[in-house]
C-alpha cells in the first residue's frame, strides 16, 4: 500500500531547489519567490494570506500549522501576525527542506519545525491558542484522533482553522493522480455532512463553514495558463511532486468543475 511519506519524498530535488534559489535570490527569496514549491495547496499564496488574516482576528500567540509541508503558510503568517510558530509534519524530508528555507529566506520565519504525526501530536494539553490545517486532513485516515488531539493541545477560548479539500456531489467523477494522492489509496477525502458530524462528535463547534471553491477554480485555471508560458519559475511544483505535476494540476481543475471536490474554510471552536 503506498505511504504518505512516499508520496511527498520520493521526488523531492533538495540540492537543487537550494541551490537554484541561492543562484538566482543571494539576498534571499521572499515569499512570493518561494510560493511555486511551498504554496501547493489549492488557492496558492492567496489563500495563504486569505487565512492569516484569522491570526490578527483571534489575537493568536501560539500557532501550530499541522501538516505544514515546507512551511510556507506560516512563512506569509509571519510576516502578518506576530506569534510564537510552529510547524508539524509526517515527513521528515518536508521538514527537513522546511527549515532550509526559513534559514534562506528573507522572511525569518520564527517557526519551529517538528516532524510529527497529527493522528498522535507531540504536544502537552492547552499548547496553542490556535492550529491551522490546511489540506492536511486529506491525507489523514483518523480524523476523529486528530480532532481530539487537537482539541487537548487547544487552549479553552483556542480555535481549529481548516482549509480543506472535500468530497463534492458529484465525487465519483474523482480523477487521479492530484497533488495529494498518486491514488486513491492515499486519498481520505470526506464530505461537509461528514466533517460537520465528526466535529460535532467531539464535541467542537462550527463557529463557520464558507465555500472557496468558485475562487479556488478561478486561482487554477490561472495557474494552468501559466505553465504554458515558456519561462518557467526559478524553482517548480515538479521538483517537489515529480514529473507528474502538471497532469495533477489539469486533474485539480476538472475536479473542481465537475465538483467531484469542493474546498471550504472552517472555523472551530
Amino acid at each position: 500500500m503506498p505511504s504518505v511519506d512516499k508520496h511527498y519524498s520520493q521526488s523531492l530535488q533538495l540540492d537543487e531547489i537550494l541551490k537554484r534559489l541561492n543562484e538566482a535570490y543571494p539576498d534571499g527569496p521572499n515569499v512570493y519567490q518561494l510560493a511555486p514549491i511551498d504554496q501547493l495547496h489549492i488557492g496558492g499564496i492567496k489563500a495563504s494570506e486569505k487565512l492569516a488574516k484569522r491570526l490578527s482576528e483571534f489575537k493568536a500567540s501560539k500557532v501550530l500549522d499541522i501538516g505544514s509541508g515546507l512551511g510556507g503558510l506560516l512563512r506569509v503568517c509571519s510576516q502578518q501576525h506576530q506569534a510564537i510558530y510552529v510547524s508539524l509534519d509526517i515527513t521528515h524530508e518536508l521538514s527537513c527542506i522546511n527549515q532550509q528555507l526559513n534559514k534562506l529566506s528573507k522572511t525569518n520565519c520564527p517557526s519551529m519545525v517538528v516532524t510529527g504525526n497529527g493522528q498522535q501530536l507531540p504536544f502537552p494539553d492547552q499548547s496553542f491558542d490556535l492550529i491551522i490545517m490546511q489540506h492536511s486532513l486529506l491525507n489523514m485516515p483518523d480524523k476523529r484522533a486528530v480532532l481530539n488531539e487537537c482539541k487537548r493541545i487547544l487552549s479553552p477560548d483556542g480555535h481549529l482553522i481548516l482549509h480543506e479539500v472535500l468530497t463534492g456531489k458529484n465525487s465519483d467523477e474523482m480523477l487521479f493522480p492530484v497533488p495529494w494522492a498518486s491514488t486513491s489509496d492515499l486519498s481520505h477525502l470526506i464530505s461537509s455532512a461528514e466533517i460537520r458530524a465528526l466535529i460535532s462528535s467531539v464535541s467542537m463547534k462550527i463557529q463557520s463553514m464558507q465555500d472557496w471553491s468558485a475562487e479556488a477554480l478561478s486561482w487554477r485555471a490561472r495557474q494552468t495558463s501559466k505553465q504554458q508560458t515558456l519561462h518557467a519559475p526559478v524553482v517548480t511544483p515538479g521538483m517537489i511532486l515529480g514529473s507528474d505535476f502538471a497532469l495533477m494540476g489539469k486533474n485539480v481543475q476538472s475536479n473542481l468543475e465537475n465538483r467531484a471536490i469542493e474546498i471550504v474554510e472552517v472555523v472551530i471552536s
